[in-house]
């Protein structure tokens, strides 16, 4: 079996803790009491297409957001549809499932990542303008590592 590349993420800064939860207002409303971290701010649900391992999907997602210890602390509830939020929650588990970096030009690291043989289990476009990409690295047992940025948007000549 022919190995990959050695994976080096040095370069790359932690921004974000995601957790996904079955009731995140629930489990918001305990961190805020007996974490003292900043209420949750929540987004309507969002329905979005992703792909999910290889095959497009439609997911509709619950988010809040909070931040402790300046990193961003992403609350994700599943309300329905095939993704790795669904995978994880089968599994009988619930917390912590990626950490996650943002980058100032994702599509470069999505194809510098797949230089090195790693495809994305999940990604898409998020709120219409976020891309995300989570992957699975061998050195990350049991969470997934996202890279997000923003879509650079091309101007429309007068």
């Amino acid at each position: 079996m022919e190995s990959k590349p050695k994976l080096d993420l040095s370069n790359l800064k932690v921004d974000q803790f995601g957790y996904v939860f079955k009731d995140i207002e629930q489990q918001a409303r305990l961190w805020e009491t007996y974490f003292n971290v900043p209420e949750f701010n929540y987004m309507p649900p969002y329905v979005g297409r992703v792909n999910y391992r290889g095959k497009e999907t439609e997911v509709t997602i619950k988010i809040g957001f909070s931040r402790n210890f300046n990193v961003q602390i992403e609350f994700i509830q599943l309300i329905e549809g095939q993704c790795i939020y669904k995978e994880f929650l089968d599994q009988g588990r619930e917390g912590l499932q990626h950490i996650s970096c943002t980058v100032e030009n994702i599509e470069l690291q999505i194809d510098q990542f797949r230089k090195l043989g790693y495809e994305p289990v999940q990604s898409g476009l998020v709120f219409g303008f976020r891309r995300v990409a989570y992957y699975e690295f061998e050195m990350m047992v049991g969470v997934l590592f996202e890279v997000q940025g923003s879509v650079k948007r091309s101007r429309k000549k007068s």
